[in-house]
């Protein structure tokens, strides 16, 4: 993969700075990122075709801190555009659907507008099919074609993955419900670690600027609760900058499944200012199966699962997580098209999609009582 457009910065360097707030203290902040990162410069960047890929997952507001918030985004656009860039924003989010809700309630529309640039829908630009290590995806013709993609990922807890951040947000080039089959497809938390890493390797070089202002823990990365951490973070290299983060939230790389099989190189080159955020919470995930030898854990995933749970106080019939689940194992009962929708539980695979579009926090995933005591008696993160 080239990085010639890039002022060849040390691939696995991830700088640091912190920053209080959205308001005053944001562009101050987000100044020295770039200056002191070496990422980004006028002539690396001028003449070339920029994208630059925001975390969308649903609609929400930025200060339910589910999406990028929009004045990193616009702070971004800025530097781009002054440097010469011709820039474009897109992504591919779970409401794609409805992309009008998702751009209004994220704020991302109306920067897009007030600054001049397009924003394209992955689903609506056409894909690149590839093939890489046994994995078979698209990717969005938008990404496929920049010469640089810079992408913005929210800092967030994960239901799956436990951390959502640099490599998380890329996953995002899949368009549309290309992403919902794969997690059909490669539904253990290992080997949807190895597609992301896969998805990686296609894409133009790409600088992550992620945005820790304020991000989420606990029920993430849709329905879990805003967290101050107060800073930003950027790197060439995605998956030096997600190991860099779970040092900074005190998470285990090994326990994250997409960065299995890297975490045990050098740690990467931290430069800047000095963050360490002393708590910050994780949901425990079916990661724990890989803990068992392979020939166990067909056996064992009949009781350590981690699956969905409706509340059906909070639940609004809305059917988004119907739509959303990759395998058919929410359906109404009796077709009832107002019903609250009930689990399969054979079905269901714990990949979380349903959790992750329910807009009213409905849906929450909960680990088997077995799973529960493997956690407590290894002290396992």
């Amino acid at each position: 993969m080239s990085t010639d457009i890039l002022r060849n910065p040390p691939a696995r360097t991830v700088q640091i700075v912190r920053c209080a707030g959205y308001d005053d203290a944001l562009a101050p902040a987000f100044a020295r990122l770039l200056d002191e990162s070496a990422l980004l410069e006028p002539q690396a960047v001028a003449g070339r075709r920029v994208l630059v890929k925001p975390n969308l997952l649903t609609d929400r507001t930025p200060e339910q801190a589910v999406t990028t918030h929009p004045a990193v985004l616009r702070l971004v656009i800025r530097h781009l555009k002054s440097a010469g860039a011709r820039v474009a924003v897109g992504d591919s989010p779970a409401s794609a659907a409805n992309i009008r809700a998702v751009l209004e309630r994220t704020g991302v529309g109306a920067v897009c507008e007030e600054e001049g640039v397009p924003f394209v829908s992955f689903e609506r630009e056409g894909a690149r099919a590839c093939s890489v290590d046994g994995f078979e995806f698209a990717v969005a013709g938008p990404v496929a074609e920049a010469d640089l993609v810079v992408s913005l990922p929210k800092v967030k807890s994960h239901a799956l993955t436990k951390l959502t951040a640099a490599v998380k947000n890329l996953y995002g080039a899949v368009p549309g419900y290309g992403k919902t089959t794969l997690h059909r497809l490669y539904p253990k938390p290992d080997d949807f670690g190895r597609l992301m890493q896969a998805i990686w390797r296609v894409l133009p070089p790409t600088v992550s600027l992620a945005d820790a202002v304020v991000g989420m823990e606990g029920q993430g990365p849709a329905n879990g609760r805003p967290v101050r951490l107060g800073f930003l973070a950027a790197s060439a290299d995605p998956f030096a900058l997600d190991i860099a983060l779970c040092g900074i939230l005190h998470i285990k790389p090994t326990s994250v499944p997409y960065l299995k099989g890297l975490a045990d190189l050098h740690a990467p080159e931290l430069s800047g200012e000095l963050v360490d955020v002393s708590s910050f919470e994780v949901p425990v995930g079916s990661h724990l199966l890989s803990l068992l030898p392979a020939g166990l854990m067909r056996v064992a995933a009949k009781v350590l699962w981690v699956r969905p749970r409706i509340d059906a106080a909070r639940c609004i019939s809305c059917g988004r997580c119907l739509a959303a689940c990759p395998v058919h194992a929410l359906l109404r009962p009796d077709n009832k098209a107002h019903a609250i929708p009930v689990l399969r539980r054979r079905a269901c695979v714990g990949c979380a999609c349903c959790h992750e579009v329910c807009p009213q926090g409905a849906i929450r995933m909960v680990q088997s009582p077995a799973l529960r005591l493997v956690h407590a008696f290894h002290g396992v993160d």
